[in-house]
């Protein structure tokens, strides 16, 4: 790991916006406030709580199991100054439609390799837990479906960004995907323990409970951390509403689940 002695980019007095960073389209289809300090916002965005439906502990216990054979972070992101390569992971994130987001991060502040690592299962890798836990959101196009479980340890954090679906587009080779129809859910599987923060646009996230199921609306400035001495443990869904975003019996299923 990285070891930090210097900050790469003088601090700076005045304030970042991020918001000039983002994909103009995800902007454009999915308008948010962008203030920091609004109060009377509607960012809170749980939905129920599926304690009752899939084995969550079960699964965790698996996902530790398999990582720590493993041994290495599949995920942690770098920039090179002198080539200006952004990479995440094994992946080439030069010309991703995040680009200009990590530009802003890492660029710009202390972000690197030595506090970004993380663990991440993703499909397949799930093996026999991948077909049930694919059930669980079935309003999703199983064709595009992707589910990824992250484990963060202890010190890691994953700066604030808004999603672009980089995985999905991978996956599904849509090199310009219309985000008005794209949805993804997140689930915690195991309590929120000291340390673990989720914060999604102006709502912080604390004390969930195993099972908890959030929607993760596009367009909004999220990030996460865990500064705390358990691994953080999220998953996540990401797929393609038949209808559109505003199809109604997506959460009429959920809720009624």
């Amino acid at each position: 790991m990285e070891k930090f002695t210097k900050i790469n980019f003088p601090l700076t007095s005045g304030r970042h916006d991020p918001k000039h960073t983002v994909v103009p389209d995800i902007l454009e289809q999915h308008p948010w406030h962008w203030d920091p300090m609004k109060k009377d916002h509607n960012d809170n965005y749980y939905l129920t709580n599926w304690a009752h439906k899939f084995d969550w502990e079960g699964l965790s216990q698996w996902c530790f199991q398999k990582c720590n054979q493993h041994g290495n972070f599949q995920k942690y992101w770098t920039y090179d100054y002198e080539t200006g390569t952004v990479m995440h992971g094994e992946d080439d994130a030069t010309h991703s439609p995040i680009r200009d987001q990590v530009l802003l991060m890492m660029r710009n502040n202390t972000i690197s390799e030595g506090n970004t690592p993380y663990f991440k299962i993703a499909n397949s890798e799930f093996e026999h837990w991948e077909e049930p836990l694919r059930d669980l959101f079935p309003q999703l196009k199983k064709d595009k479906l992707g589910i990824s479980l992250f484990i963060q340890p202890p010190g890691s954090m994953h700066w604030s960004h808004v999603d672009t679906y980089s995985s999905f587009i991978r996956r599904t080779g849509d090199a310009k995907p219309d985000y008005t129809k794209l949805r993804r859910y997140m689930i915690f599987p195991r309590d929120w323990d000291f340390g673990h923060f989720f914060h999604y646009g102006n709502h912080v996230m604390n004390q969930w409970a195993s099972g908890d199921v959030w929607d993760l609306r596009p367009g909004v400035y999220h990030g996460s951390a865990n500064s705390g001495p358990t691994p953080k443990v999220t998953i996540h869904w990401s797929g393609e509403l038949e209808d559109g975003y505003d199809d109604k019996q997506a959460h009429k299923e959920i809720l009624d689940g």
